[in-house]
């Protein structure tokens, strides 16, 4: 009994023993056990535990591949009866799952589902925070445990997903709540334009399930419900999808929540070796025109390999437009998917109506190549071609887009890619285009693309042809236009034609679009050997120069000037920034006799001298349209006029364009000073003050004020002309002096001197008048005289009549009064009282005389005019 008792005791003392060691090294040999179990090349590496109260506690424990840390555990915490284990922190490494070797000579048995269940104990797992790298988005803590309510219950929350299910007793999966919030991409909006981006809602997917576990891990649940909801973020709509199975079938279906429409009806059927969608149907209403279709395929041996597989299959899609239903198909062959050499051939074919347009399409292709990257070359016979009605005006012919020997993979587009476009526009006439080039691996910023294009056109309007040519490429990052030339043989447009106007490239265009040398310039010139202006002016060859340079087609510089032989040149600076184009031009200083060109011969106008300067300041955008503003400035100009001499004209004129509204001296009035003007009359000193806009308003009229000058020794005034005119402008004469008026019409039966003055209204758009209602008085006494002779011969013809006419010989007029009215047809109408008396008879007599006179003015300036004009004519050219 002693000897068998201390034989227990050295048992238990050498277990106890046993158990220190162990609990000693406990970090040391539980690793060399673990990678027993464990995937090659997986070690184990803990800390030492820790008694904590009832708790086993780990600080650390690490799981790495090839010194890559696959996860890492953070106080982990083991208690027993019943187990729990709490966990601080889990952080999990993705990337080194694939340095995970794995054993292709293992079992591949089926598990039993249902004995894995039953065979685990209660337990609790909880991980306070899983950090998954690369994913931190979708941080969360984990609840895994089993109960005597369900087999196996999971719940994760998170803030971007959450997850709660469980499995029943009865072996039902429940997925009770589930949402994910997909991870988001910020996209350009315009891959031209990669700067601009937009940040898109993220995408939501919320999801519930149920359905009946199978025995084993290869076969499929018998029955299940899957029902999940989600938002189409750029469309802002919302559907739910919904698959139903039962045994060997089922359905899948997508429902547009708001109207309750069924978008997707898939029915299938899956047996041992094949899967089969039959007499599907799709629908889509909130396109530019309604969609619908049919769609069927069908897997055989889908339960093998992938390279196994094959699969064929047809989709068609229905229109209905102005020019009727329309039916374009896709058909795929039975082909097998072999993810390494895919050799897949299919064909799209038939036509898409959409308004007056249609689509007609032929391609047959075949998808080659790894099936994650694929190529699909369209094969010979593959075509687009386009035709119809495109807007009210422009009527599609056709267009042409040959596509054989085309290939299109994820580096881009490669072979040949061509194009024949053919408009008619009903007003500007037929156009016809070509593209013609050659592509390899092309994608926005990859690759190369040369081209070529070239074209014509038959334009009515302006009674010209036009053509154009050039040649460009897009490699990589730069785009470049290496020639361009077009132009026309002539244009005749109203009173404006031009002869053989041409726009070339003298550099090439280039745009680079890499953002860390980002770079645009190229150089343009417009030319033109003559630019008509009605029958008599013109102006001889002009060419104007433009140069580029900038970031970017939405961000650049403009230089540019114009000239023609004499003119110019006018310096022009701009800048566009993609939404706006603002800029300047500066005309220096320069004579006004390089503008004969542009005075038509008809109006009798030759330039002598003068300066003239302009500059201008303008701004074009979509908003607000093209204002334009600046001033123009003529000093010391004379010129000969068809019926007179000018000199000395002087005018700044400021001046504004918005909203095709000119805006004349909107600060200050435009002041036009003229020192000297000969015509019948001499007339100096003249002034006049000009404002307000064009075309006039009843608010904003054109007023003409500060109007003056003098002639015939006195002074003549305006007070204020407005058009549109409200009420007359009134002329006003003063001191002017009669005898130089008669001395100027040659009048030599008689003479009159002495000033007079008077006013008269005038009217600018009266039906009827030109001036009504004026008058003029004398300002003194008036002097008439009447030749000798023809007194003489009045008097010997008529005695009575030469007596009469004997008294108004010499007449010394006190008061005199003459009213005077002109029709627009040029009638004058005169009506005058004089009160005077003789001198020269020994007694004076008093003379009342009434007076009435009409005579057409218009014929009568040019009956006076012949004289002056014969004079003019031998001063200039003798």
């Amino acid at each position: 009994m002693i000897r068998a008792l201390k034989i227990l005791l050295c048992l238990l003392g050498v277990s106890f023993a046993l158990l220190v060691l162990l609990w000693t090294t406990f970090s040391r040999w539980v690793p060399i056990v673990a990678n027993h179990f464990l995937p090659h090349p997986v070690t184990l590496s803990l800390s030492d535990p820790q008694l904590v109260g009832r708790q086993i506690q780990f600080p650390q424990i690490r799981i790495t591949v090839d010194n890559c840390s696959i996860a890492n555990l953070d106080n982990t915490r083991i208690s027993f009866f019943p187990l729990r284990i709490n966990i601080d922190g889990l952080n999990l490494a993705a990337e080194c799952m694939d340095k995970i070797k794995t054993d292709d000579n293992s079992s591949t048995e089926p598990t039993n589902i249902s004995d894995l269940l039953n065979s685990i104990p209660k337990f609790s797992l909880v991980i306070e925070s899983i950090n998954l790298q690369s994913w931190e988005k979708y941080q969360g803590s984990l609840w895994l445990r089993r109960t005597d309510d369900a087999k196996l219950a999971l719940d994760y929350r998170g803030k971007n997903i959450s997850l709660s299910s469980l499995i029943t007793p009865s072996g039902q999966l429940l997925i009770n709540e589930f949402f994910i919030n997909l991870p988001q991409d910020t996209l350009p909006n315009d891959p031209l334009n990669p700067t601009k981006v937009s940040n898109i809602e993220p995408q939501r997917i919320e999801l519930t399930a149920q359905l009946a576990l199978p025995l084993t891990s290869e076969q499929m649940p018998e029955t299940g419900d899957i029902t999940a909801h989600f938002k189409l973020v750029e469309l802002g709509k919302r559907l739910e999808a919904k698959l139903h199975w039962q045994r060997d079938q089922g359905l899948l279906s997508v429902t547009d929540v708001e109207f309750q429409r069924e978008l997707f009806y898939l029915p299938w059927q899956i047996s041992a070796s094949q899967l089969i969608v039959s007499d599907g149907r799709w629908n889509w209403q909130d396109a530019e025109i309604p969609l619908h279709g049919g769609i069927a395929f069908q897997i055989d041996h889908w339960n093998q390999t992938i390279n196994e597989m094959k699969v064929s299959g047809r989709l068609n899609m229905l229109t209905d437009a102005k020019k009727g239903k329309a039916n374009v198909v896709l058909t795929v062959e039975p082909s097998h998917i072999n993810l390494l050499n895919a050799d897949i051939n299919f064909r799209l074919y038939g036509q898409v109506k959409y308004d007056d347009m249609v689509l007609d399409i032929n391609l047959p292709a075949k998808i080659a190549g790894q099936i994650v990257s694929p190529t699909v070359a369209f094969l010979p016979g593959s075509l687009m071609r386009a035709y119809g009605q495109v807007t009210p005006t422009i009527l599609l012919n056709e267009i042409r887009l040959p596509l054989a020997g085309t290939r299109l993979s994820a580096e881009g587009i490669s072979g040949r890619l061509q194009a024949i476009v053919k408009v008619k526009e009903q007003y500007w006439g037929d156009f016809v285009v070509h593209l013609d080039g050659t592509a390899n691996r092309f994608n926005i910023d990859k690759g190369k693309w040369f081209w070529n294009y070239w074209g014509n056109a038959q334009l009515p309007t302006l009674a010209a042809r036009w053509d154009i040519k050039g040649n460009g490429s897009w490699q990589d990052t730069q785009l470049t236009l290496n020639s361009l030339t077009t132009g026309f043989d002539q244009v005749k447009y109203g009173l404006l034609s031009m002869s053989s106007p041409r726009l070339i490239l003298t550099q090439p265009l280039i745009w680079q679009r890499d953002e860390s040398k980002a770079n645009f310039h190229g150089s343009l010139q417009l030319t033109s050997d003559k630019m008509q202006f009605g029958v008599d002016s013109y102006l001889p060859k002009t060419t104007v120069n433009a140069d580029l340079t900038g970031q970017s087609p939405a961000s650049f510089q403009l230089k540019g000037d114009l000239s023609t032989q004499q003119v110019g040149p006018i310096v022009i600076f701009g800048r566009w920034d993609g939404e706006r184009l603002r800029g300047e031009a500066r005309w220096p200083e320069q004579s006004v006799t390089a503008f004969q060109t542009l005075i038509p011969k008809d109006l009798g106008i030759e330039l002598r001298q003068g300066k003239l300067f302009s500059q201008a300041a303008f701004s074009i955008a979509p908003e607000s349209g093209f204002i334009a503003g600046g001033h123009w400035r003529v000093a010391n100009t004379s010129l000969w006029l068809k019926d007179g001499e000018l000199n000395g004209l002087d005018f700044v004129l400021p001046w504004k364009l918005h909203n095709s509204t000119w805006t004349l001296g909107e600060k200050s009035p435009v002041e036009l000073r003229i020192k000297h003007v000969s015509n019948l009359f001499e007339f100096t000193d003249i002034k006049a003050d000009l404002s307000g806009t064009y075309p006039p308003t009843e608010t904003t009229p054109i007023q003409l004020s500060n109007v003056g000058f003098k002639m015939l020794g006195g002074e003549v005034n305006l007070d204020l002309l407005r058009w549109p005119q409200n009420k007359p402008a009134t002329i006003s004469v003063h001191d002017v002096e009669l005898s130089e008026l008669f001395t100027k019409l040659k009048v030599s039966q008689f003479a009159v001197s002495g000033r007079v003055n008077g006013q008269l209204p005038f009217y600018l758009n009266n039906p009827e008048w030109i001036v009504r209602g004026g008058w003029l008085e004398n300002s003194g006494p008036l002097t008439l005289r009447l030749e000798t002779d023809f007194v003489e011969s009045i008097a010997k013809d008529n005695i009575s009549a030469g007596s009469a006419i004997g008294w108004l010989q010499y007449l010394e007029i006190e008061k005199s009064r003459t009213d005077v009215n002109l029709t627009n047809l040029g009638l004058l109408t005169m009506s005058t009282i004089l009160e005077g008396y003789n001198a020269r008879e020994a007694k004076k007599r008093e003379v009342h005389l009434n007076y009435h006179h009409e005579e057409n003015v218009f014929q009568l300036w040019r009956s006076l005019r012949f004289g002056s004009g014969l004079e003019e004519w031998l001063e200039k050219n003798l």
